[in-house]
């Protein structure tokens, strides 16, 4: 066997290439996995590494890049596919397990103060999406369990525009279960927003907790900000979705590999090699 068919099968082996695939996209995968620290065995077991390779990610064999495959095949490694399971959040929908579980500590502490962002969810784990609906994003986190979206219909969720650098950001004001004034602070003078009458208004006198704040106070989970076009399309507003921060991956089909999505998977959905090396979101 030559040097490139010794490649291919190596590649093969780690799980990162199928036969007629790409060899130069396959080692591009790998160069940047390499960067990082997870791994799954031979035997299929999550395993994480401290990662020593610093080159390019080109897709183009190197020889740092063959040493470290040669370290990947000696060690047993292989591509990190299913690196983490799902976990429910209540019963209401599934996230990538570390996600689920600070999640679920948050609600937790939310109830403590008088807050609330128990379900039922707008969205959760995500399948992959053939069709694409207004709004929603065919690489969205969502579809890699790293997202939520709250419940839209929550009475007690106030939201207010925060108009930053040409783009339209949101706060969410939840009104507390306790109004004698134990729980929340008063926020006199927030102007909230109606995507009924598409006007704004006064904060209706009480007490609230800003969820915003709450949510982001560790660093665990942002919000995002609204796509252009939201004030024709409520759908696009975004005001409810939170999504995971830690470990954020390069492209979407690197997340969706750390949940057990296969790159088959993705491409009988109809995922491109565009969609596929995109930035999830």
């Amino acid at each position: 066997m030559n040097n490139i068919g010794m490649l291919n099968a190596d590649l093969i082996t780690l799980g990162y290439l199928e036969p007629g695939g790409s060899v130069a996209r396959a080692l591009a995968r790998f160069q940047r996995h390499a960067k990082q620290i997870y791994r799954k065995t031979a035997a299929g077991a999550p395993a994480e590494d401290v990662p020593g390779y610093t080159g390019p990610e080109d897709g183009v064999a190197h020889q740092g890049t063959l040493d470290e495959i040669a370290r990947w095949l000696q060690k047993g490694f292989r591509v990190p596919l299913g690196y983490f399971k799902l976990a429910e959040v209540g019963s209401w929908g599934a996230l990538r397990e570390e996600a689920a579980s600070a999640w679920v500590g948050l609600m937790t502490r939310l109830r403590e103060l008088g807050g609330t962002i128990d379900g039922p969810y707008g969205d959760t784990k995500r399948p992959l999406m053939k069709t694409i609906s207004t709004g929603a994003s065919k690489t969205s986190f969502h579809i890699c369990g790293r997202a939520v979206d709250l419940n839209q219909g929550q009475t007690r969720y106030y939201v207010a525009k925060e108009p930053r650098g040409g783009e339209t950001w949101w706060r969410i004001y939840c009104k507390t279960s306790d109004q004698s004034g134990a729980q929340g602070q008063r926020f006199e003078g927030a102007l909230v927003y109606s995507f009924v009458s598409k006007k704004e208004s006064p904060l209706p006198a009480g007490f609230y907790l800003d969820l915003t704040a709450e949510i982001q106070r560790e660093g665990l989970f942002e919000r995002i900000h609204a796509q252009r076009g939201w004030e024709q399309h409520s759908r696009q507003s975004e005001w409810w979705h939170f999504q995971w921060v830690p470990g954020k991956q390069e492209t979407f089909q690197d997340e969706c590999e750390l949940v057990g999505i296969t790159e088959k998977q993705l491409r009988a959905a109809g995922y491109t090699d565009a969609d596929l090396d995109r930035a999830p979101g």
